[in-house]
């Protein structure tokens, strides 16, 4: 990878700033008007009542996502709360493409290929679905990329802060989803 520039990841550098805020923001409008206006199929149901009740879904149980989706739907109250937990899932996923974008742009100095590779990954198949519907997996995309970015910056300046925010991003991964931990071998 070049040298990166001075600062973090989103600083100091138009090509990353442009690319991320495109892609973020194209593609969430592209989710929230293709979320589900209600209740999916699988596990949606039950996750959505989890987090009006703060109840417990199946295991692994997500506490950590439940009490995210349940303010979340408190500050949408105007929504129905399928709709505004569904757009939870459209607001993390489009934030971690915002981030991947960053990287892209800044990994390879190309506003164009990061806005490129950021919507061709946010458009795949299982990416969209996990994105307009209630499910822990979008939230964890999100914490999957904070810690890539958190760790990157780590890896790069050696800075504590950091190296502490990257362990502690990867442990809010076992309250949250597991899934989040899949970035961890990056």
């Amino acid at each position: 990878m070049p040298p990166a520039p001075a600062g973090g990841l989103l600083r100091r550098s138009p090509p990353t700033v442009v690319a991320s805020v495109f892609a973020g923001v194209a593609l969430a409008i592209l989710y929230s008007e293709t979320a589900a206006p209600g209740v999916t199929w699988w596990d949606a149901g039950e996750l959505i009542a989890a987090a009006h009740t703060l109840g417990i879904p199946h295991p692994p149980g997500t506490p950590l996502y439940v009490l995210l989706a349940n303010v979340w739907a408190k500050l949408l109250g105007f929504l129905e709360p399928a709709r505004a937990v569904n757009l939870l899932s459209a607001a993390c996923t489009a934030l971690a493409a915002s981030l991947s974008a960053a990287y892209l742009a800044r990994a390879t100095r190309s506003t164009g290929v990061a806005i490129a590779g950021a919507l061709c990954a946010g458009t795949m198949s299982t990416v969209w679905l996990i994105a307009t519907e209630a499910e822990a997996y979008g939230v964890s995309l999100l914490l999957a990329m904070l810690g890539l970015w958190s760790g990157e910056r780590a890896g790069r300046t050696g800075d504590a802060r950091a190296v502490a925010l990257t362990a502690y991003l990867f442990a809010l991964a076992a309250p949250l989803h597991v899934i989040a931990l899949v970035a961890g071998p990056a």
